[in-house]
């Protein structure tokens, strides 16, 4: 599995380095969860000079938009490269974030640093030996008492599990990555929003779950959106 880690790394990394474009645009969840209301949205809405941590921020799209919110942003990827290529995009877009080298797993910031996190589509990813709960754990670590968690969760049925080998720790491995990124790799799925719940409930909790099923031209992507308030106190 080690030498899979590294693979996904230097995937990632030619993945982004590929993205050329000045501007980028934000994952539209993300957009609805941090500006619109909905009934079911219990998340307290965050202010200008909050302080948000983008994991896994990949070319910056989400990092963009909460910096154009006026919040005090952070990120963390998980190679330099990464790094220094959507810091040069938010430099020549005039704008600043604090981006580190990271992941899910291991966070280079202090205890209680952050009012929100946004880990859009990469909670779920597990390095060698982890268990989605290891990634949780982190996050709650950094999230200050009464902090959010706003991201995503896989469904089992998304297209990313087509041909994954069910492992006996609940991840899957994968073996048919459209995008070539992923391979060998193992993520975290889930059925429902109760188990959802129930897997989160042990360090967050006011619960807020969407669903969205869609079909992008042959990429059938199954996910839940999810925000949850830190236990911690």
């Amino acid at each position: 599995m080690a030498g899979k880690e590294v693979n996904i790394n230097s995937n990632y990394e030619k993945f982004y380095s590929k993205i050329t474009n000045k501007k980028v645009y934000p994952t539209e969840f993300v957009v609805r969860t941090f500006l619109a209301n909905y009934p079911d949205l219990k998340m307290e809405k965050p202010k200008p000079g909050d302080s948000v941590l983008d994991i896994a921020f990949g070319d910056g799209r989400n990092t963009v938009f909460l910096c154009e919110q006026g919040y005090n942003v952070s990120g963390i990827e998980i190679t330099k490269g990464i790094v220094e290529l959507t810091g040069k995009r938010l430099k020549d877009l005039g704008l600043a974030a604090d981006l580190r080298i990271g992941r899910n797993n291991n966070i280079p910031f202090e205890d209680n640093s952050f009012d929100y996190i946004l880990a859009s589509h990469c909670m779920y990813y597990c390095d060698d030996g982890d268990l989605l709960s290891d990634n949780l754990k982190e996050y709650a670590r950094v999230l200050k008492p009464g902090g959010y968690l706003i991201g995503s969760v896989a469904n089992s049925d998304s297209y990313i599990f087509e041909g994954a080998e069910e492992l006996s720790d609940g991840s899957k491995l994968i073996n048919n990555d459209p995008y070539n990124n992923r391979d060998g790799y193992r993520l975290f799925a889930f059925k429902s929003e109760k188990e959802i719940e129930d897997y989160f409930s042990d360090l967050f909790n006011e619960f807020s779950i969407g669903f969205a099923d869609n079909n992008f031209y042959g990429i059938r992507e199954r996910v839940f959106w999810i925000t949850c308030k830190n236990l911690n106190n």
